[in-house]
């Protein structure tokens, strides 16, 4: 019996099932551009809130005027988020349009110059693909190996992301290493088991991806102090303008990092730029001492991907305030065929099939098994990650490892290899990342060759 292939849009269906699921209530994701449904010729591309636009504070007045004007027969628009206590932290309003599409009212807003957009959900899942796999259970050496145990010492990396597993501390190279005291213990919001589990135990779709980050990122600068965050409590995603304000009230209570390595984010209408995350990235820029790594996202396509995409921005005239990473393949001869790619994605590191920190217990796989690369026809090279191992159903035993594929793990590669110049070169972490782009640390060969 032949091995029946998935096509992205079933991934997207199925994770926007998870995602909505796991919303407030009251609230529903959909899928854009306009017209995106199951079995339509409209394929999907993101996921944003049904009946709910995004604008700056300065616009409030006058988009809700201009709704009224332009949507008389629907109840008028009312900021709906932020909270009152933090409408003098961000500038970003959430207006509710009951029953309005939200593409239509973005443009009409749009139209009339205000700078609108619907509210897309950043994801570090399968929305958009990524992770660019499922994770595999495996007993192999950790990939990347663990490194210099003098890397990243001194140099702090916030990792946003799921937290850490309750069982985090089993991995020796995320807690404090005896004798070595220039390793810190990895740190952050750390979840509960039955926080990780479903209903009959089985580990839940996405428990795992910040730990496994985080190990990464640890193999790559061992003396790193890392902290992971937990960022995304939707199925692996957050509302945009929701991400904006947590990133600034982290860094408000924690200070901010030399390093913030962040492996989610979205595609978004038009490919605007994510009004969501304006505050955040302002604030960035205006701050020298930190630099953004993002993941390009595992589309498989060059449209862009944000916030990884604030690469190619203006944003990032005054030096690398944002890196955006691509995948390389397991033999790192070239691009993952889930990577996104194109002038806005600035660097490359492996990112498929790598092994690091996970935990212990069942995972049932939620996708089919696939046959042939979903993002290529022919296959841009053999043995890619598409040809999945599971089907949807089976069921397979972890003891604390897997192997994972995506931009998502790329990421902290090159988060470590930043943090690493810093601490070897004496650099700050804006001409360290430039550094990294522009060649003069060379990447990780992980292919064995």
């Amino acid at each position: 019996m032949s091995t029946p292939d998935v096509s992205p849009d079933d991934r997207f269906w199925r994770q926007l099932d998870v995602v909505n699921a796991a919303l407030p209530p009251g609230q529903r994701a959909v899928a854009g551009p306009r017209g995106a449904s199951p079995g339509s010729a409209v394929r999907p591309e993101y996921a944003h809130l049904a009946d709910h636009v995004l604008v700056r504070a300065d616009d409030e007045s006058r988009s809700r005027a201009l709704i009224q004007q332009n949507f008389a027969d629907a109840a008028p628009a009312a900021v709906v988020w932020p909270p009152e206590q933090h409408r003098g932290r961000v500038r970003t309003r959430r207006l509710h349009v009951p029953g309005r599409d939200a593409h239509g009212v973005a443009e009409t807003l749009q139209a009339g110059g205000v700078d609108a957009a619907p509210v897309h959900l950043v994801s570090v899942a399968g929305v958009n693909l990524c992770p660019g796999d499922e994770p595999v259970p495996t007993a192999a050496p950790l990939r990347p190996p663990l490194g210099d145990r003098a890397r990243g010492a001194g140099v702090t990396v916030t990792v946003i992301d799921t937290g850490l597993v309750h069982d985090y501390l089993d991995h020796p190279w995320l807690a404090a290493s005896p004798g070595v005291p220039a390793i810190p213990q990895v740190g952050g919001d750390v979840t509960t088991l039955l926080d990780e589990v479903d209903a009959d135990g089985g580990i839940k779709p996405y428990v795992g991806h910040g730990t496994f980050i985080a190990g990464v990122l640890r193999c790559v600068a061992p003396a790193a102090d890392v902290r992971v965050h937990d960022g995304f409590p939707y199925g692996g995603a957050i509302m945009e303008d929701e991400l904006g304000l947590l990133l600034l009230q982290i860094l408000d209570e924690h200070g901010w990092p030399d390093i913030i390595s962040l492996s989610a984010g979205t595609r978004t209408q038009d490919a605007l730029t994510l009004v969501g995350l304006s505050d955040f990235v302002d604030e960035l820029a205006a701050h020298p001492g930190t630099v953004l790594v993002a993941a390009a996202g595992n589309d498989g396509g060059t449209g862009k991907f944000w916030p990884a995409a604030f690469a190619d921005e203006p944003v990032n005239a005054r030096g690398d305030v944002v890196v955006s990473v691509g995948a390389l393949r397991e033999d790192g001869t070239g691009r993952a065929c889930f990577s996104n790619h194109g002038s806005w994605v600035k660097t490359f590191a492996p990112g498929e099939r790598l092994v690091n920190a996970f935990t212990s217990g069942t995972y049932a796989y939620h996708y089919p098994a696939a046959g042939s690369c979903r993002h290529a026809s022919p296959a841009l090279y053999a043995g890619c990650t598409c040809v999945a191992p599971f089907s949807s159903g089976d069921t397979e035993k972890f003891t604390g490892l897997s192997a994972w594929s995506g931009t998502s793990f790329a990421t902290p590669v090159i988060a470590g290899l930043i943090a690493a110049r810093m601490s070897e070169a004496g650099v700050g972490s804006r001409q360290a990342a430039l550094d990294v782009v522009e060649g003069r640390v060379p990447v990780p060969d992980l292919s064995g060759s």
